[in-house]
């Protein structure tokens, strides 16, 4: 007769494992849970650390590096360490402004710590220096960090041309779902541009701060008031935006003398791209179908992020939807769209291949386990790895 060896926590819990007819119910609950998990996880591909972070922005006209330092960037740096929660702090000072930095603990919520922040730029205001413009917080987040980046270009276009088509599609593109940060980089923004002459403007007895206090109120819009006839109302408006060359040019900056004198006589007037620090061109691969190998082209850049807690590779593929859906009535004959940046393809990729070698290294074991042990437990492993 068989004696009975009494079983510890351990066995008694196999046992029951063993014995019980919802084991199999279980086990397949559990991967069909872990199935679901594997593709319904946002798939990043920038690591998703929470380090709050923000950058604080004081500009005060006129100041050298040394008083931006003493002045602004030191006791900036006094207040914000003060703080709870506040890991580092970093100063920079230039000409007409100052940054810091401030880095909370990794973990510290961002919303919390961006309310700290504010809070505490109010209740010290009053040790900023006389002269010094208001602080400026912009915070620091890597879901800022561009998911996508398509990239216009043309060979008969410029950089300006570009640049508003390239704004015209990404209306379109701002309304995709799980969207946030969207920015169009190169190129040059319209403008009218005025070249003033120093001798003629002299010679006028107008001074340069007149000038410029005048354009600043031509460019206005602003309502003055309502105007009343019998039972109606009708409000009255300022409409003086101006619009092109000629309008800036027929301003009138000054009377000498009782004579009229318009902008146009003092300076050189231009409409055309604003006055830019850096150019941005597109050079084609042996692989392009429309253009020459190494032809460089002008180009400007649409960068799109997503939002917090969205998966990149579904945002990313809407967006190309959506680009696609857009191409034939948003762009041109000659402008070409490039894929320049997909993190979201990248992300797939890192998963996919994650989980291909997680099924080698399961077959691998398996095949291991089978061959030295035997069926048995070769089957025990191969249900076992995945179901953890």
């Amino acid at each position: 007769m068989a004696e009975h060896v009494p079983m510890n926590i351990a066995g008694k819990l196999a046992h029951t494992f063993i014995a019980s007819k919802i084991t199999a119910l279980i086990m397949l609950a559990v991967t069909l849970a872990g199935l679901l998990a594997l593709f319904v996880t946002p798939r990043e591909y920038n690591p998703q650390i929470v380090v709050p972070a923000a950058n604080i922005m004081v500009a005060k006209p006129g100041a050298g590096p040394r008083e931006i330092e003493n002045l602004v960037v030191r006791p900036l740096e006094a207040i914000m360490n003060a703080q709870a929660g506040v890991d580092h702090t970093y100063g920079y000072a230039t000409n007409d402004f100052g940054v810091v930095t401030v880095q909370f603990k990794v973990g510290e919520d961002q919303e919390k710590s961006l309310v700290k922040i504010y809070n505490q730029l109010m209740q010290n205001l009053d040790r900023i220096p006389p002269g010094a413009m208001q602080p400026v917080v912009k915070p620091i987040n890597v879901d800022d960090v561009p998911i996508l980046t398509l990239t216009l270009s043309s060979a008969r276009l410029d950089g300006t041309a570009l640049r508003e088509i390239a704004e015209k599609m990404l209306v379109h593109l701002r309304g995709v779902p799980g969207v946030s940060f969207t920015e169009v980089a190169g190129g040059a923004p319209r403008a009218v541009n005025v070249w003033i002459s120093p001798a003629k403007l002299a010679a006028a007895g107008i001074p340069l701060e007149q000038v410029d206090k005048i354009l600043q109120g031509n460019n206005a819009a602003a309502p003055i008031g309502n105007v009343v006839n019998g039972n109606h109302v009708a409000p009255v408006r300022i409409d003086s935006f101006l619009g092109d060359a000629r309008q800036v040019g027929d301003i009138i900056i000054g009377a000498p003398n009782g004579k009229p004198v318009y902008l146009r006589d003092v300076a050189k007037i231009e409409d055309g791209p604003e006055q830019v620090d850096y150019l941005s061109h597109f050079a084609y691969g042996a692989a392009a179908k429309h253009a020459p190998r190494g032809q460089e082209m002008a180009a400007v850049t649409i960068a799109i992020a997503k939002k917090s807690g969205t998966n990149a590779v579904v945002v990313v593929d809407d967006v190309l939807k959506k680009l696609h859906e857009i191409e034939a009535y948003a762009l041109p004959q000659g402008v070409h769209v490039t894929v320049t940046r997909n993190d979201g393809a990248k992300a797939n990729d890192a998963v996919n291949t994650l989980v291909e070698h997680l099924g080698i290294a399961i077959l691998t074991v398996s095949l291991l386990m089978w061959f030295f042990l035997g069926w048995r437990e070769a089957g025990i492993v191969t249900l076992t790895v995945p179901l953890t």
